[in-house]
């Protein structure tokens, strides 16, 4: 089952990652993520969907049955200071949504805060 950490960026949610499931998360692109056990900088693949016209949803529900034991890592980016430019709100909310089917899907999940992993599910 998927194992999700998340956290402000920097805050060493891949060190946490591959503490607990020896699994060390890498950055990859959307293809690549059905087939990459550890997945880092989840927010980027969101980004990447979105410039080319796709569903961030659609794609975890794609990720969920392709790649089901993923552990992956993604950047808080829907706290601090509400973006300007319409795209950017639009990839946060998105990447939101996406982040939680994931949670709901997940075995577990940790809220990385400097360095220290809070298991919240």
């Amino acid at each position: 089952m998927i194992k999700l950490y998340i956290g402000g960026a920097g805050h060493g949610q891949e060190i946490i990652a591959e503490k607990e499931t020896g699994i060390k998360p890498v950055q990859c692109s959307a293809e690549e993520a059905f087939v990459t056990p550890g997945i880092n900088c989840f927010h980027l693949i969101t980004k990447q969907i979105l410039a080319e016209g796709g569903s961030p949803q659609e794609f975890v529900k794609e990720l969920i049955g392709k790649n089901p034991d993923a552990v992956i890592c993604c950047d808080e980016i829907g706290s601090g200071i509400h973006p300007f430019e319409p795209e950017d709100r639009n990839w946060r909310e998105e990447t939101g949504r996406a982040l939680c089917i994931l949670a709901e899907e997940a075995e577990s999940v940790t809220r990385v805060f400097c360095g220290i992993g809070q298991r919240i599910k």
